[in-house]
């Protein structure tokens, strides 16, 4: 989308409002995103380049740029974090609990709080941290508990029940974090502060602020499969939208078919198959360890992998399954996302062959057993920031082990998208119809009396949308937007 050059004069104003005195010390906010060394990938990239391979649907740039952020974010650095030796990239990031933490520290009132800061900014990026796992939180805002048992799909076979938990944790690059934290933007007077003030936005990020989304299966050594074989759910890929998918998703506990985890063997397999009835382990549907992104819990580790619910025990390992990653390199941010796969050559919808077919050599295993889901725009042709339209053709991005179990309930903003050649107008109803931009679009704080905004599906919308009055908009971010909106909802029930 086309972007306005300079940052307006509310937002500058708001950098003067946030301005804060600086701390005595700055955590360890992690490793800054490396150079993969992939030819003609560069980040940050020129906002006007990244728009001129949108404008002129040149897929090679656009999925040359998602594959180069995977690589560089599974790159392994010298760092120990959670206990892991060479730990990737993204894992020594701070995650948004750290974050909170510091932001808690540092608005005490009490006496200690210089001492309360920098104890916590310690314990922010030190030993003591914790992965801060929970299961997928955003359903909740909806009053949604996306951790309950929900209907398993009729062809579900007896012979194996397969996991079909996850957990995600939210985690940001070190200028994302910084900025997050130098701006007081986890705290809910900062953000009241630039409503009062007839500001809009918060102040915008830098074009170097990544956020991202790891989403994790847990394998419990209590629940193996003959004390050896994992068994969970394979994506199948998009399904067509019934009735029944309306009214409950399309959660794990409906996909057909498994696939197993032999925990004994470390290595990567050849396997690419799946059970498709989930009625027993096969060889051609048994991976190992070395085919995911994986990490062991340890007597060391065992209490930072601890998830809300669920306690780990040492000899069980988490499997990466996904992950949301957004970065600032256009004004409405970039959009990948990622998730693992049996055939990665040969990856379901919403990935593709051709997505596939442009993976660097520099990617290698495991990070290259994960599928990619990618889109620069919310609808096709592409829209201005402002003064767009709905005529046009919808782009679907969307990943399974976050959006997929999403039913009708949870979009509060919908509009249609019309096809100008056909005249016929598309509604996207449910999670698999979903597009990151788009949604994250409406990410805001409400401090009026209107009904706010909330999660939506695929249509263009501007920045100046009447849905956004009365809100402070977070920068296509809902990490803040949640955290803030929960210290109201405190606030509220204190009063």
């Amino acid at each position: 989308m086309k972007y306005h050059g300079n940052l307006t004069a509310c937002l500058l104003a708001a950098l003067t409002l946030l301005a804060a005195p600086a701390q005595a010390a700055d955590p360890d906010y992690g490793v800054p995103l490396p150079n993969p060394a992939i030819p003609d990938y560069v980040f940050p990239a020129p906002e006007t380049a990244l728009l001129t391979a949108v404008n002129n649907a040149d897929t090679a740039a656009i999925y040359r740029h998602g594959w180069g952020l995977w690589a560089s974010l599974t790159a392994p650095t010298t760092r120990t974090a959670y206990g892991i030796a060479d730990a990737p990239v993204y894992l020594t990031w701070l995650t948004k609990q750290d974050l909170v933490n510091l932001s808690t520290a540092a608005t005490s009132a009490t006496p200690s709080a210089t001492t309360a800061g920098a104890t916590t900014r310690a314990a922010a990026s030190g030993p003591g941290r914790s992965l801060g796992l929970k299961p997928l939180s955003q359903l909740r805002k909806f009053g949604i508990d996306s951790s309950a048992p929900k209907p398993k799909a009729a062809t579900r076979a007896a012979a194996v029940t397969p996991d079909t938990q996850v957990f995600e944790t939210v985690a940001y690059d070190p200028t994302a974090a910084k900025f997050i934290n130098d701006n007081k933007l986890f705290v809910l007077s900062t953000i009241q502060a630039l409503y009062t003030a007839g500001q809009a936005e918060i102040p915008t990020f830098p074009v170097t602020a990544v956020s991202i989304k790891p989403v994790y299966k847990i394998v419990s050594q209590s629940e193996l499969i003959g004390g050896k074989y994992y068994a969970m759910p394979a994506w199948p890929g998009t399904p067509v939208v019934t009735a029944e998918i309306v009214t409950s998703g399309y959660p794990e506990t409906a996909w057909p078919g498994c696939v197993y985890v032999d925990v004994t063997n470390p290595g990567a397999s050849k396997s690419t198959g799946i059970d498709g009835a989930c009625s027993g382990q096969t060889a051609a549907s048994t991976y190992g360890l070395g085919d995911f992104i994986n990490y062991p819990v340890t007597s060391s580790n065992v209490a930072a992998f601890n998830a809300e619910g669920y306690d780990v025990a040492a000899g069980d390992y988490l499997l990466l399954m996904a992950m949301h990653v957004t970065s600032r390199e256009m004004a409405e941010w970039t959009w990948q996302t990622y998730f693992w796969t049996p055939a990665p050559m040969n990856p379901p919808l919403p990935s593709s062959d051709a997505i596939a077919a442009a993976q660097p050599a520099a990617l290698s295993m495991p990070a290259a057993h994960y599928a990619m889901s990618i889109g620069y725009q919310m609808i096709s042709p592409n829209q201005p920031i402002n003064g767009g339209n709905n005529d046009g053709k919808p782009v679907v991005v969307y990943n399974p082990y976050l959006e997929s179990g999403f039913n009708a309930q949870v979009f509060s903003v919908s509009r249609p998208v019309t096809d100008p050649n056909t005249g016929v107008a598309w509604t996207g109803q449910v999670g698999v119809e979903t597009n990151c931009m788009t949604c994250h679009s409406l990410a805001a704080v409400n401090f009026g009396t209107g009904g706010g905004t909330g999660y939506a599906t695929t249509f263009y919308i501007g920045r100046n949308d009447p849905i956004f009055a009365g809100t402070v908009q977070t920068d296509f971010l809902w990490s803040i937007a949640d955290v803030v909106s929960s210290q109201q909802t405190s606030s509220a029930v204190k009063k």
